[in-house]
């Protein structure tokens, strides 16, 4: 009698588990696919001085998240940088510059962080300066290797498969 009621006891609990409502991690990206495949295009770095961290760097890889800018000549990014205690930094006028394999970006263009391409990244800082930045790209490495350079605060590497 209690082998029955033991497997009835475990045929109700299998049966109720697999009616229940199934999450996944990925359940908060079913609205926006570009999000989703981003986040495995991101990174983040932090640049410390003293222990304390002094630059804040989020870098997106969009050539392979957005099929608009699948372009095997131009490598695109959506760059982010938050300068600590600073309140309005300028790529352009500030001491520091992102490189690709020590080479200059071809475009650099603010974007508004209300912009889509901003909205999408998963990974996002409200106080940090987004940027689309392009590079020439003619040879066929396999990884790309960016280099975010402060005069004051040093030097980060991110590497992206390509």
């Amino acid at each position: 009698m209690k082998i029955i009621s033991s497997f009835f006891i475990l045929f109700l609990i299998l049966f109720f588990t697999g009616c229940a409502d199934k999450t996944s991690a990925l359940n908060h990206f079913e609205n926006d696919k570009l999000s989703a495949k981003a986040i495995q295009y991101t990174k983040k770095r932090d640049l410390l001085v003293n222990n304390e961290v002094e630059a804040l760097i989020f870098l997106t890889y969009l050539n392979k998240v957005d099929k608009k800018y699948s372009d095997d000549k131009i490598e695109t990014f959506i760059f982010g940088v938050q300068i600590a205690n600073k309140d309005k930094e300028n790529f352009f006028k500030d001491s520091y510059k992102l490189l690709l394999e020590d080479k200059e970006a071809l475009s650099i263009k603010g974007l508004d962080s209300n912009s889509e391409l901003v909205k999408s990244i998963p990974l996002k800082n409200p106080w940090a300066r987004y940027y689309l930045v392009k590079f020439n790209n003619k040879e066929e490495k396999r990884e790309l290797v960016l280099n975010f350079i402060h005069t004051k605060y040093g030097t980060t590497t991110l590497s992206f498969q390509k």
